[in-house]
């Protein structure tokens, strides 16, 4: 049963949840054969295993789905002023800015703790998860340098942009009107968290989002603090690359360094986990999408 019942056109009756996961399968399975057809058919200026490969189908893949869901959405009218909201005149930035620093540092001490654990479960997933790098990592790359500015701009833009669009945006509104704001928010973190294989910091970090976009009714400031994080975790990687820092890729190193996952717990988890019980909403809280549209109709009929 519907919690929230609006006399305005509702999109988030039609725009289900498994219309977008059947988008994001279907258009990947397209570019991906696409890309294997094209190869065989030496049409394609690069190997079909070029690392560049991997943030050009994560841009084409998540710009389609955006646009497929924003074109879905338009019976009824997806109107994206009142999703995405006005951005906040008085926000505090320096604030958010340090938000995003302690959910960054309780993300790499959940990583590192809960994968200390898995790593006598499942070592050999552990270590090739520990060999993954974002950046400078495309030595057989034909071009390491436009492999980089991809994968930034992927990280950077792409990711913060459609992430934010898809989870906090349309999947919260959809469950929540099914279930109310407090079980979506769980649901869309949960899933935000398995599909970045770090369930307890991502967890973390999609609440943290939703409760910005609650509060703030604006998608931009998790946008904005979304693009913050991942700049974070960029700019770590390369101040490492940079000074010749010896990467941890073996699970001996790995094991040896459970200390630095504590520490950032201990360090983050207070003031992450206070703005998260000052903030947490009612399961009646409404919904951005329904306020945002509420207030631009006010403001429309007044003379």
């Amino acid at each position: 049963m519907d919690r929230f019942n609006q006399s305005s056109p509702n999109p988030f009756r039609a725009l289900k949840a498994r219309w977008v996961l059947a988008g994001f399968v279907v258009i990947s399975a397209i570019l991906g054969l696409g890309l294997i057809l094209l190869g065989s058919l030496h049409l394609l200026p690069l190997e079909v295993g070029d690392p560049i490969l991997a943030p050009t189908l994560y841009i084409l893949v998540f710009t389609g789905l955006c646009l497929m869901i924003v074109v879905q959405g338009r019976s009824p009218a997806l109107d994206l002023r009142d999703l995405l909201g006005p951005l906040p005149r008085r926000l505090a930035w320096l604030q958010l800015l340090w938000l995003v620093v302690g959910l960054f540092l309780f993300s790499l001490g959940a990583f590192q703790v809960s994968y200390l654990g898995l790593s006598w479960v499942a070592p050999h997933l552990v270590e090739s998860t520990l060999q993954q790098s974002l950046l400078l990592s495309a030595d057989n790359a034909a071009a390491p340098r436009l492999y980089n500015s991809l994968m930034l701009f992927a990280v950077v833009v792409v990711a913060p942009v459609a992430e934010e669009f898809i989870f906090r945006g349309i999947l919260l509104h959809r469950w929540g009107l099914k279930w109310g704001v407090r079980t979506a928010m769980v649901m869309t973190s949960v899933l935000f968290g398995l599909l970045h294989s770090n369930l307890i910091g991502l967890f973390m970090f999609g609440v943290v989002m939703t409760l910005l976009y609650l509060t703030t009714r604006s998608l931009l400031v998790p946008m904005v603090a979304h693009a913050l994080n991942n700049a974070l975790a960029s700019g770590l990687e390369y101040a490492t690359q940079i000074r010749a820092l010896t990467p941890i890729h073996t699970l001996a190193d790995f094991r040896a360094s459970w200390w630095l996952g504590v520490v950032c717990l201990l360090v983050s988890a207070p003031w992450v986990l206070r703005y998260v019980v000052y903030h947490w909403p009612t399961q009646t809280t409404p919904l951005p999408y329904f306020v945002n549209q509420s207030q631009r109709l006010d403001l429309g009929s007044r003379p």
